[in-house]
């Protein structure tokens, strides 16, 4: 009789133990996945070291991942090319890696009302063949500058410029030169100076490989960056969007901005144009 006590006083805490572990399950199983690219070589940005992915936007989506609770993201680390050619198969759902919103982007995908960050824009030069200080796009006249992507953010700044400016920039143009090559050539001074984002870390390449020729300026321009979705993918960019906000409102993304960039990008202001 006794033991059948025993086993009917047991039976509610086996229950609610069953109940609780029913529901923790059924938690974790309603947690919806996002395939989402980043780069695989865009230090601070997004890399691998050690056979794990880091960096700021990483760290970024962690952080969205974290205040949605019931979303996972599962990550892809790939070429910025293939990020877009994924976007347009819709082999993922979204794609960081510092992009910049233009209306060719607006119309093939969905960008957010919410920047992850700023893209600062810097001018490295050679202080040596440039005595004066750089301050701003004007100061580029006359100077060779560093070969820029055809297909890139600098290519579309400097011949905008050209168009509505009386001192123009000379642009050169090519895809096939890596960043630490181009800041070597400034350094060496085959090139008075170079134009770039400055969250691509020329900082750390300038002082690993002792590059003491060259002098940065201020940013001459400040972009938005933006994580891109797939046009049926509205639901979740809404909820990426609040929580950004709200990340940002908290000093989260300032935090991981001095962590990774050396400073808060959030203190400047957009200047595009």
């Amino acid at each position: 009789m006794k033991k059948t006590h025993r086993i009917l006083a047991i039976l509610p805490i086996l229950l609610i133990a069953l109940f609780l572990t029913a529901c923790g399950k059924s938690s974790g199983q309603s947690k919806k996945t996002y395939d989402v690219a980043v780069s695989t070589a865009s230090k601070p940005l997004s890399y691998q070291e050690n056979g794990k992915l880091k960096g700021y936007e990483v760290d970024v989506l962690k952080a969205v991942e974290k205040k949605l609770g019931n979303v996972k993201f599962n990550y892809s680390a790939v070429s910025q090319t293939a990020e877009l050619i994924g976007l347009d198969s819709k082999k993922y759902d979204f794609a960081a890696n510092g992009f910049y919103s233009n209306p060719e982007r607006q119309k093939k995908y969905l960008v957010p009302k919410q920047n992850d960050g700023l893209s600062l824009v810097k001018i490295y030069y050679n202080k040596n063949k440039v005595k004066k200080s750089i301050k701003n796009l004007n100061d580029l006249s006359g100077l060779r500058v560093a070969p820029v992507n055809p297909n890139g953010g600098m290519y579309n700044l400097l011949t905008t410029w050209n168009k509505t400016n009386s001192k123009k920039v000379k642009v050169l143009t090519s895809d096939q030169f890596p960043l630490q090559q181009l800041l070597k050539d400034v350094n060496s001074g085959k090139y008075d100076a170079l134009i770039d984002p400055s969250n691509l870390g020329e900082n750390e390449i300038i002082s690993g490989l002792k590059l003491n020729n060259i002098r940065s300026s201020e940013p001459v321009r400040a972009f938005p960056t933006y994580f891109l979705f797939t046009k049926d993918n509205t639901a979740i960019s809404k909820r990426v969007d609040k929580a950004l906000k709200e990340l940002k409102k908290d000093g989260t993304l300032s935090k991981l901005s001095k962590k990774y960039f050396g400073e808060d990008v959030f203190q400047y202001k957009v200047k595009e144009n």
